[in-house]
């Protein structure tokens, strides 16, 4: 519906006002991206705690020495294992004391010390030099990439702690050791990561468009790669982290990993394992900390990939609530304290008792950190059986929106606040997840318009075309493949039952939007959604598709909804229109009707912008400017900031879809006056 990264665009004038760039100005805008990634921290209590912990514990991994000096390695061979959870001593004997005296508060404070100096600086040099080796080889391809791809089977071949056990146990057992061995044994990790990324990028067309420009290699790397691989190069680095660290616990346990008078958190946990009947609190402390250590590194990984992703950035700010705050809406989308020139009445709509799908004030908002945006507004419609209905507008008016909010398909981000969605009489949007699933297929099916993304790639199209009839109706995998066999047969694929092993992108796109619809109608659906069905196919496939959903419609007499764009297809296959416009219905009746003699200014721009023998060596009409920003539509009616006949009422009251004749209803203040003229 709208972009949904611009929410966190900003404006580089807007702090001064002016277009210069200035020093005080960009450091505004730096202390204002530090606080949105703390304001952002702070909305995910689990990120925000687990924050706190490793704030916790690099702290006393840089102060735990000088806070604590020699009180870690002090015994006292007159009090030794001294219980937990008393102050009597101090507060370094608040968590006990070891065999030896010593307290194990303050000894976990300092082997927090170690054991981050051992992790840490090991996952950022195998995080740096696979990174960047990854990112090369994946890049140039070649012999690069098989080399570098052997030699980290080389090394993944011998695993990390058998590789460490085996070199420690060789040479001397150090941190500096145990930082080079396993640094060494997880560059692959990062390597094969970073190829993967890089080399899936190397084919997109930005890249072949980068090359174009003249960038060199490492530029390209470093401004297109990098970026994209960075929010998973991050996330895996926060795993390998606890990774390394139970490593060195697992080295320092089995005695070849810190040794003495060094301490960490894992020698620990080896020094009290033998006492976990008569003092269990020398053992269960430091390997609680490590526990606890190792899920906040995991949580605020998970934090992390979604904040560096600019594709998943903007869900950190959403409210996890599954109602909107404010106001109620009505049926428009208007909230109720507002006057009633602002909130029209609920819209006309045809006559629904023998409609299969009756859509009445559908609203849906998008949560977004700024507040919810309201994206569709009371919308109303129906379709009947046997019937095709087109919901027709420019891109950005909320056809599709509508179409997932029916459909129950709608992101975990939007949320319908208003209406009902009925299907022969039952209202879809109060189902629940199990209700639902029994009415997907026969009851109401959808078409998308990107087949090769609709269709999984790893299974064949006879398995994905029998799935229904084995989840529905409980047939054996043959009887379901037979019948997936007759449906390839019906909707026109050639040699239909040896294809029927093969995979979709071995398929041409207008053969694998004839797979969806097949999908789509197997279980002879009351209603199908047909969401831009024909998009990116040519002219001679799109009269196919169609022609086939025509003739699917006439023999199973189901109620088709034609979402598209395309005033060809609209004329030519459906029987009555619904215009779309700003999340709102301008305007329905029957095509004929409408598009005879439109009764509103918007549909009239439309079909003014169409091409046609009168146009011929004249300029072509269009719409000035787009449709508004969802978060920002204009007071009054929507369509006023483009239409001619836009009058001072326009600014004030916003329209309601108001009868205009037989079957035939505009959101328009001068509706009637266009029909009557």
């Amino acid at each position: 519906m709208f972009q949904k990264d611009d929410m966190f665009r900003k404006d580089p004038d807007a702090d001064t006002g002016t277009g210069a760039g200035t020093g005080v100005n960009s450091g505004g805008e730096r202390a204002a991206a530090r606080w949105k990634w703390l304001d952002l921290l702070l909305q995910d209590r689990f990120a925000t705690a687990a924050a706190l912990v490793l704030f916790v514990v690099a702290v006393c991994a840089v102060l735990g020495p000088l806070l604590v000096g020699d009180l870690a390695t002090r015994q006292n061979l007159r009090d030794p294992s001294r219980p937990p959870f008393s102050l009597d001593h101090g507060w370094a004997f608040v968590l006990g004391s070891d065999s030896l005296g010593r307290p194990v508060a303050a000894r976990l404070a300092v082997a927090a010390g170690t054991t981050l100096s051992v992790a840490v600086p090991a996952v950022l040099c195998s995080l740096a030099v696979g990174s960047v080796w990854g990112m090369w080889a994946g890049h140039h391809g070649g012999w690069r990439e098989n080399v570098s791809l052997r030699i980290a089977d080389v090394i993944l071949s011998f695993p990390s702690l058998l590789l460490a056990v085996v070199v420690l146990y060789v040479f001397s057992p150090s941190a500096a050791n145990i930082v080079l061995v396993l640094a060494v044994a997880r560059i692959p990790v990062y390597l094969r990561t970073a190829r993967a990324e890089s080399a899936e990028l190397r084919s997109r067309l930005f890249m072949d468009a980068a090359r174009t420009f003249g960038t060199g290699s490492w530029a390209a790397i470093r401004r297109h790669v990098a970026p994209t691989v960075l929010p998973t190069l991050l996330t895996v680095a926060a795993l390998d982290f606890c990774f390394v660290m139970l490593t060195e616990s697992s080295l320092s346990f089995l005695g070849i990993g810190v040794q003495p008078p060094d301490m960490s958190w894992g020698l620990m946990v080896a020094q009290g394992r033998q006492e976990l009947r008569s003092a269990w609190w020398i053992a269960v402390f430091p390997g609680l900390a490590i526990v606890v250590t190792t899920v906040s590194a995991t949580v605020l990984a998970a934090w992390a990939r979604l904040s560096t992703d600019p594709g998943q950035r903007w869900r950190q700010g959403l409210r996890r609530v599954n109602r909107l705050p404010g106001p109620p809406r009505s049926a428009t989308g208007s909230t109720s304290d507002g006057d009633d020139s602002a909130a029209p009445a609920t819209p006309a709509a045809p006559a629904t008792e023998a409609a299969t799908l009756a859509v009445e004030g559908l609203s849906v908002d998008i949560r977004t950190p700024a507040g919810p945006v309201p994206v569709v507004r009371g919308v109303s419609f129906a379709v009947r059986s046997g019937e095709t209905l087109a919901l027709l507008g420019e891109s950005g008016c909320g056809k599709s929106m509508t179409a997932h909010a029916v459909a129950g398909l709608l992101d975990p981000a939007a949320s319908v606040v208003g209406g009902q969605a009925r299907l022969n009489g039952e209202d879809l949007l109060g189902l629940g997840a199990r209700a639902r699933r029994r009415l997907a297929g026969p009851g109401l099916a959808v078409v998308f318009q990107d087949a090769l993304s609709a269709l999984n790639p790893v299974f064949t199209v006879g398995t994905q075309l029998a799935e229904p009839f084995r989840i529905h109706e409980r047939m054996s995998r043959r009887a379901a493949k037979a019948r997936a066999v007759e449906l390839m047969e019906r909707v026109g694929i050639p040699e239909a039952r040896s294809r029927a092993d093969a995979y979709p992108h071995q398929f041409s796109g207008g053969m694998r939007q004839r797979l969806l619809i097949a999908m789509a109608v197997a279980l002879r659906p009351r209603v199908l959604l047909a969401d831009e069905p024909t998009t990116a196919l040519d002219v001679t496939v799109q009269a196919q598709i169609m022609d086939l959903l025509g003739e699917l419609r006439s023999e199973q007499r189901m109620a088709l909804v034609l979402i598209t764009h395309d005033l060809g297809l609209v004329a030519e296959h459906a029987d009555r229109v619904a215009v779309m416009y700003a999340g709102t219905v301008v305007e329905t009746g029957k095509v004929a009707d409408v598009f005879g003699k439109p009764n509103h200014p918007y549909t009239q721009g439309l079909l003014a912008s169409v091409p046609g023998r009168q146009h011929k060596g004249a300029r072509l009409s269009s719409i000035p400017g787009g449709p508004p920003d969802p978060r920002s539509v204009p007071a009054g009616c929507a369509f006023r900031t483009r239409c001619p006949m836009a009058r001072d009422l326009c600014a004030t009251r916003r329209p309601t879809l108001a009868v205009t004749g037989a079957d035939r209803a505009a959101a328009c203040h001068f509706g009637k006056e266009l029909a009557d003229a």
